[in-house]
């Protein structure tokens, strides 16, 4: 290991690395930038304090310094695996409120989202409805005027393990067809296979793939793996995406047998929790690869399989090694975070502009218009998307 690499940078070095990733982003983000020139001059947040609970990197701190020129407070935390620690640095350089660094485990990240809770926001962005729940079950939620929430995870939660049931409207994000289209189906299609070559260094073509889940994000990441040559095997409980997944020609199976026996390579894209158990890695065959695209590790049952393992060795930062009982083994990638943020850069600048420009925009969406609106989560009104698609079609032309 080199000098550079062995020596920590100090706070100052940080705060200047943070800032040379978070003006790169910025060269690429015209709609934020236009959106950051509005804000300033309109000021829709003068006053209030927006919660954030979502990756801390380049991309996201563009939209901080979009709300904060709109007169907001903002106060943030990232997600276990996550944080870009030299980010982070520099958005508290400039006044943001950032709590916890890529080190944190889950257990320091429900701290954070405390912590963050404990700023009595008015409005949330949320990202796996963390600061949501907690709220609704810890907080005074009187002076909320509303928030948003960015994953299938989160709305998941959300619409089911709340009922559907939070004292002011929540948008979810990922309901937009321009989440789904660009960031969801392109972003994150492209950027997970990127996390697994930087992770593995392995060779795609006629390595098989078995891609659980075939939501947006699934789709987009068995197609560019088939482009690339990859031999890939779609496991989809719901029989109508099973159905879509079929006529885009790939193979439909279940997560059976022979599925597990001859997959090399295992991504959860679904948001539930436990779709691949102990029963799983019990079959799967010697050296197949674990990894998660969905937003929380808990698509696998990491405790389960921990308990089965005889032994355990990280083989690399981004790689940890299991031998079983009867000498197979089996290989997580990235803890089971995140893989295309946890082992990449997380998604390409510009699909990130656009999801953003859609937080950013419902957010002022909500205080103009949230004592009109229905209670609990619902679909990212039409003028929210109006407004966006047109802005970015208007760049991409």
């Amino acid at each position: 290991m080199g000098l550079q690499q062995a020596v920590a940078l100090t706070n100052e070095e940080q705060i200047a690395k943070g800032r040379k990733g978070i003006h790169w982003a910025e060269l690429h983000m015209s709609l934020l930038r236009e959106l950051r020139e509005d804000f300033a001059e309109k000021q829709p947040f003068a006053g209030l304090t927006i919660g954030i609970c979502i990756h801390v990197e380049p991309k996201t701190a563009v939209l901080c310094r979009t709300l904060q020129a709109g007169g907001a407070k903002v106060v943030i935390t990232g997600s276990p695996g996550t944080t870009q620690d030299a980010v982070a640095a520099a958005m508290k350089a400039e006044g943001i409120v950032v709590y916890g660094q890529r080190s944190d485990d889950r257990a320091r990240h429900l701290e954070n989202i405390h912590q963050v809770l404990g700023h009595d926001p008015d409005l949330l962005m949320d990202n796996g409805a963390d600061l949501a729940i907690k709220m609704a079950k810890h907080f005074d939620t009187s002076r909320l005027i509303g928030g948003t929430e960015e994953t299938t995870t989160g709305a998941n939660l959300l619409r089911e393990d709340l009922g559907g049931q939070f004292p002011v409207p929540v948008i979810v994000i990922n309901d937009s067809p321009l989440k789904k289209i660009m960031e969801n189906e392109h972003g994150v299609g492209q950027t997970i296979i990127e996390g697994f070559m930087r992770t593995t260094n392995l060779l795609l073509p006629t390595r098989r793939f078995v891609i659980i889940g075939y939501g947006a994000c699934g789709r987009g990441i068995a197609k560019y793996l088939r482009n690339l040559g990859s031999q890939v095997v779609v496991v989809e409980r719901d029989p109508i995406a099973g159905l879509e997944a079929a006529l885009d020609g790939f193979k439909v199976a279940g997560l059976d047998n022979q599925t597990l026996a001859s997959g090399q390579v295992f991504i959860t894209v679904t948001g539930r929790p436990d779709i691949i158990g102990k029963e799983h890695f019990a079959k799967m065959s010697d050296g197949a690869i674990l990894a998660n695209a969905g937003h929380f590790s808990w698509e696998m049952d990491l405790a389960g399989l921990r308990e089965t393992a005889a032994s355990s060795d990280r083989i690399t930062e981004h790689i940890e090694q299991f031998e079983m009982p009867d000498g197979r083994r089996l290989m997580l990638l990235t803890r089971g975070e995140m893989l295309n943020l946890a082992g990449g850069g997380g998604n390409p600048v510009e699909t990130m502009d656009l999801g953003l420009s859609l937080q950013a925009v419902s957010l002022r969406y909500l205080v103009l218009n949230s004592r009109s609106m229905k209670q609990g989560p619902q679909s990212v009104p039409h003028a929210v998307n109006i407004e966006v698609s047109s802005k970015m079609l208007k760049q991409l032309s």
